[in-house]
């Protein structure tokens, strides 16, 4: 066959050879236009990955700086704290030795004693307290009592002085007060204003924090690939975090064995001549900070060597208000391996001269295989695709058919050039466990499989109806009996999904329709299981242990964002409050200007009232048992999805949401329902 097809091609071009000039020609035009296209559009995509690895590292550590800076606040506030430092300023204004004498004796005791007992699990490696005109007035350290602090360290207190609570970055004892050195390695450094009862400042506390601990961990946990790295970095160029490649430096002698690269390995370009040079990217990063106006991110996509020899990528960001920046690079191979695949497709191509001709006969034929294809992508499995109804971040979902039963169905397909290994992890997670739901107020899972191209899909009942979000959005906060009866299908579902060991992990009201089923109006049904979690399979390996926190912030409970991987049933029972005060009042319980002003307000900020926010009498009963599902302690919520159904039910009993209101509704808006 393969010989046929070649003499055809040899007398093809016999016959016509002008024609076939043209077309290779045309052919190579072609290819250079699709090569130029496709190496843009891919440099283009790595950039912007590594952009949005940075951006999910910014925001992790710009949560953490803030949740310590919160920290020193309280601690800077307690009365215990203010006391202590009033009477060693008192000791201060009657010499050295008598403020001396105070720091070492029983009040700068208090002091630190007083910290130690506000901290908690927080840590405060290094703590000084530091008056107005310079002095240590306490420490951790009695041979620091009194220290004189240099007019250039006595500046990084200014802010702090000045009633501003500020976060430095990693540096050794000694660079901070001048005395300590480094032998207890280095920590970042945490100022806050400390008062008196009058309100004004008088004095800064200061707490040092180990560097290589949970800052350094915030980069350490960080998934960049095979050969990625993120890492922080100051403005003299030195590594603020561990080093993952710490055996590469110390192969090169950068660093002895077993010595950690936080502020002793420089981001200098190995392969440079005479003077010490910086990598582009750091060059880059430091001269665009003293540029005006700033430019405070960029990225670098023509490789370069970077500090442990390799020739990488990268993207940096400078986080301006606490002087220092972030890093994100990854090898040139591995960022750019499907184009070095492109490239030698096209060198091979144009090696093979001999073989064009029956190259391009291939290409006719690919062509028209590839036409064969777009029509046979109307086809997957049994269903036959309708049109496409919705679109996420890595799937798409259509309106199909069963080939031969005809029935309605939703077919859900995943976008591979959109995703990684873990996300299709996850789309297969949510098929099985989804599957393995039974409730009528769950969507049902009919059928999984893969496309022709390899895509995987799964099949589920298709649903007519309105979300829960847009019914607010469009029509306004729902009347309490039927909040009530959206709420309590809700619970029905998560009652048999955490009586398998199923935690939902993203109720929402953009993830619940309300729906026109079998001559029923207002069914429930939960949708999404995407970020299920499985509490029966401890050794499994969570999905979501990622820097970001997936999910929907305004209806996560507050220990999903402190601890992202430690959700259980109760956090769901938190969403599935949140998602009854938005019914009744037309908003989230919460909400901020950013995800940071959110986070924070979830975390340590009461919940408000449904009843008080809604547009309608709320019943005592439901409002009450809407704010235990809000509590803040996982204890104090009720203690299942089952307790809140039961709540509900007696709750319907004394105002029930019927059928026939639900179908008045439906009516009323002009929302029709499928054929049942």
């Amino acid at each position: 066959m393969a010989a046929d097809w070649l003499t055809r091609a040899g007398i093809l071009a016999r016959r016509h050879p002008a024609a076939i000039a043209v077309s290779l020609a045309l052919v190579s035009s072609v290819s250079a236009w699709v090569y130029s296209g496709v190496r843009s559009a891919l440099v283009e995509l790595a950039g912007a990955n590594l952009q949005s690895l940075a951006a999910s590292e910014a925001l992790a550590v710009e949560t953490w700086i803030g949740e310590k800076r919160l920290n020193v606040q309280r601690w800077a506030r307690d009365p215990r704290v203010t006391e202590a430092a009033e009477r060693l300023l008192d000791a201060g204004r009657s010499g050295g030795d008598a403020l001396r004498e105070a720091c070492a004796g029983a009040s700068g005791a208090r002091l630190v004693q007083a910290i130690d007992a506000l901290r908690l699990e927080d840590a405060a490696a290094s703590i000084h307290l530091i008056g107005g005109d310079g002095r240590v007035l306490a420490a951790r350290d009695a041979a620091k009592c009194a220290l004189q602090l240099t007019p250039a360290l006595h500046r990084a207190f200014a802010p702090a002085l000045q009633g501003e609570t500020q976060f430095a970055v990693t540096r050794y004892e000694a660079d901070r007060v001048g005395a300590g050195g480094n032998v207890d390695g280095p920590r970042i450094w945490i100022s806050a204003p400390v008062r008196n009862e009058a309100g004004d400042v008088i004095a800064a506390l200061d707490i040092g924090k180990p560097g290589d601990e949970r800052f350094a961990g915030l980069f350490a946990a960080a998934s960049v690939g095979a050969s990625g790295e993120s890492y922080a970095f100051d403005d003299r160029g030195l590594l603020l975090t561990e080093s993952r490649f710490r055996d590469a430096l110390v192969e090169r002698g950068e660093l002895r064995a077993g010595e950690s690269a936080v502020l002793r390995q420089p981001l200098n370009d190995p392969d440079a001549d005479g003077e010490p040079q910086p990598t582009r990217l750091l060059a880059l990063a430091l001269a665009g900070r003293e540029a005006v106006p700033p430019r405070l991110q960029g990225e670098v996509l023509q490789p370069y060597t970077t500090y442990y020899g390799e020739r990488v990528v990268g993207v940096w960001r400078w986080l301006a208000p606490h002087g220092f920046g972030i890093a994100v690079e990854v090898s040139e191979a591995e960022a750019f391996a499907p184009l070095r695949r492109i490239e030698l497709a096209f060198l091979g191509l144009g090696a093979l001269v001999g073989a064009v001709a029956f190259g391009f006969v291939v290409a006719l034929l690919r062509m028209q295989r590839m036409a064969e294809q777009v029509e046979a992508a109307q086809r997957v499995g049994n269903y036959e695709l309708m049109e496409q109804v919705g679109q996420g971040g890595m799937a798409r979902v259509y309106r199909a058919q069963h080939r031969l039963l005809k029935r309605p169905t939703a077919v859900k397909i995943i976008e591979l050039a959109m995703t990684s290994d873990e996300m299709l992890a996850r789309f297969d997670r949510e098929v099985r466990l989804a599957s393995q739901l039974m409730h009528p107020n769950t969507v049902e899972v009919f059928d999984y499989g893969r496309t022709p191209e390899g895509q995987p899909f799964y099949a589920m009942e298709f649903l007519d109806g309105l979300t829960l979000q847009q019914i607010v959005e469009q029509h306004g906060p729902l009347p309490a009996a039927r909040a009530a009866h959206a709420l309590r299908g809700i619970a029905g579902s998560l009652s048999e999904a955490h009586a398998r060991g199923l935690v939902h992990r993203d109720i929402k009201p953009a993830n619940v329709m309300l729906c026109r089923r079998g001559g029923e109006d207002d069914v429930v049904k939960v949708l999404d299981f995407g970020l299920v979690k499985d509490t029966r399979s401890p050794h499994t390996r969570d999905l979501t242990r990622a820097l970001r926190v997936l999910g929907t912030p305004a209806y996560m409970a507050p220990e999903r964002i402190e601890q992202p991987d430690s959700a259980d049933t109760r956090s769901d029972l938190y969403a599935l409050g949140a998602v009854g005060y938005f019914l009744l009042a037309g908003k989230a319980p919460f909400g901020g200007d950013s995800e940071l002003a959110l986070a924070f307000q979830v975390v340590h900020t009461p919940a408000p009232r449904a009843s008080a926010a809604a547009v309608a009498p709320v019943p005592a009963a439901l409002d009450e048992l809407i704010a235990r599902c809000l509590a803040k302690s996982a204890d104090d919520r009720p203690a299942s999805a089952g307790e809140v159904a039961a709540d509900l039910d007696r709750l319907l009993v004394a105002q029930p949401w019927t059928n026939e209101q639900a179908t008045a509704w439906w009516k009323a808006h002009a929302v029709a329902g499928p054929a049942s």
